[in-house]
């Protein structure tokens, strides 16, 4: 494996922000907020690059080995018997997606904290990325730094699960206003140009993608803390900048003069392969993507399918795994961060859930959703929208892996007008399970979300390798606090841990994840 492992010691040098980044927003002034002491292109730009990791070593340790968990994809290598897929990863490892996004965000945030007073839409754009990066941490780990984290001190209190996800919504709107009052009063002014990666400094594009990213993080929390949940998810939708609504809207990420991660893991360094649990629900539907997700298998006998590798192999050779299926990617291909058929997704449950989410349906929204993905990798889904009958998602036994395995709980793509519109019904299944599809490569996300729901179920782990309890049918239910937290900030890991309402460990439920 290419790559290094590193222990982070974030002591002095690492600079942290005191309280939530919504104080002192001010009605902007372009003068006023120019940056003279730092380049906010330059430092941005790599801040931008953690919302879903470019750099090749951050995204095998977090979208790769983490977001395997998801359902996607699955690495192809033992590293002498330790895998996040086995419930067995190393310490390091472990502390890996809490360290790094830490060690990459703050440096630049607060560099341009300061040289803007914590004011303007350079602030607000950096307290937008922080939020979305930093989502995925407490999506990982629970109770985490936030709020009061601050320049020289990092070793303080952890935001209860409740209130990380409150600041982050709170963050989040803040950047849509800012930000999009920016972009209307300048006539479209972009200011970070060329160094963004993602929509080449619109300003309203990004108003669209935080207000979409609200929607995402209300519907995480829509079960456990609905009166937050609520008011934010539809003043999102009404908000004055919009939602990603259409694929021209879609957050796609440039990776520049770096290879996509994905595929340079798996072509170049042999890594990675697609999932089984992908690959095979979407056999199942005869589903008209899988030409634009993934390539054929190359396994002697099977080279005319789709052939996905299940995780939580403890016993393989590298050399053997080569033959499954990898994804479709190129080295120039860009990173997904949100796309259109998400939003509709979202918009589609909050309908269930009898929220203000717009004009439409539920099954209107759902049925937008799907067509938007389709559009989206140009395909035709006409069929594919009228499947009714559940499919049999099953996995045949190969080579390599003589693991067959059947998955019962499925649903048909076609929406049941005869069910009632609830979250507990097998519409809602069909929102959940089809935004899993619409989603692929976004594992962290695909891990979230199946452990907020119980969708679609997933194939259990082959080899059980966890110290803790953690099932093999419900799969890590989250990380554990680096262990640098219990050494360096034991009073406040206390803290945290009592949060948990359970131990410090892979098999303990986050407050939002206990569905299935």
């Amino acid at each position: 494996m290419r790559k290094y492992l590193r222990n982070i010691t974030i002591g002095a040098t690492l600079l942290l922000l005191a309280g939530s980044c919504t104080d002192k927003f001010e009605e902007y002034n372009t003068n006023q907020y120019q940056i003279h002491d730092a380049d906010p292109a330059t430092l941005m730009k790599s801040m931008i690059e953690t919302i879903v990791n470019i750099q090749q070593n951050d995204s095998q340790m977090q979208d790769q080995m983490v977001g395997q968990l998801g359902g996607y994809l699955c690495v192809s290598n033992t590293w002498s018997g330790t895998n996040f897929g086995t419930f067995n990863q190393s310490d390091a490892w472990n502390a890996n997606p809490w360290n790094t996004p830490f060690e990459k965000i703050y440096g630049n945030f607060f560099q341009i904290q300061e040289a803007t007073n914590s004011t303007g839409h350079y602030y607000a754009f950096v307290c937008m990325i922080r939020a979305i990066t930093m989502l995925r941490v407490t999506d990982c780990y629970g109770p985490m730094p936030y709020s009061q984290v601050k320049k020289g001190n990092f070793y303080v209190s952890y935001d209860s699960q409740k209130q990380v996800y409150t600041n982050i919504l709170s963050d989040l709107a803040n950047a849509a206003d800012i930000l999009y009052n920016y972009y209307v009063e300048t006539n479209g002014n972009t200011p970070l140009g060329n160094n963004d990666p993602v929509f080449d400094g619109n300003y309203a594009s990004w108003a669209k993608l935080a207000n979409s990213m609200r929607l995402r993080v209300a519907m995480r929390i829509s079960g456990v803390w609905p009166e937050i949940a609520q008011p934010a998810a539809e003043a999102a939708v009404t908000h004055k900048a919009g939602l990603i609504e259409s694929n021209s809207d879609n957050a796609m990420l440039s990776c520049g003069s770096q290879s996509n991660p994905y595929q340079l893991a798996a072509v170049s360094w042999g890594d990675l392969r697609v999932n089984a649990n992908i690959v095979d629900y979407m056999t199942a539907y005869n589903d008209p993507r899988m030409v634009k997700y993934f390539n054929k298998s190359t396994l002697t006998g099977m080279t005319d399918k789709y052939v996905g590798m299940r995780t939580g192999d403890a016993d393989f050779k590298k050399a053997d795994a080569a033959g499954y299926s990898i994804p479709a990617y190129t080295a120039t291909s860009k990173l997904m961060v949100f796309c259109a058929a998400e939003t509709a997704f979202l918009r589609a449950e909050g309908k269930l859930r009898n929220w203000k989410m717009g004009d439409k349906t539920a099954k209107a929204y759902y049925e937008e959703g799907i067509n938007l993905s389709m559009e989206q990798y140009q395909v035709a889904g006409t069929e594919f929208m009228n499947i009714v009958d559940a499919p049999t998602v099953t996995h045949p036994s190969d080579a390599v892996q003589k693991a067959a395995a059947t998955i019962s709980n499925t649903v048909g793509v076609k929406w049941s007008d005869s069910e009632s519109d609830d979250v507990d019904g097998k519409n809602f299944q069909r929102i959940i399970t089809q935004k899993w599809i619409a989603n692929y490569p976004l594992g962290m996300e695909a891990w979230a979300e199946y452990r907020r729901t119980g969708y679609p179920e997933l194939y259990p782990c082959i080899d059980n390798l966890s110290d803790c309890g953690v099932s093999s049918q419900r799969g890590m239910r989250r990380l554990s606090f680096p262990y640098s937290e219990a050494q360096n900030n034991k009073a406040n890991y206390d803290q945290g841990v009592i949060e948990l309402e359970g131990s410090d460990n892979e098999a303990t439920d986050l407050k939002w994840a206990k569905k299935n």
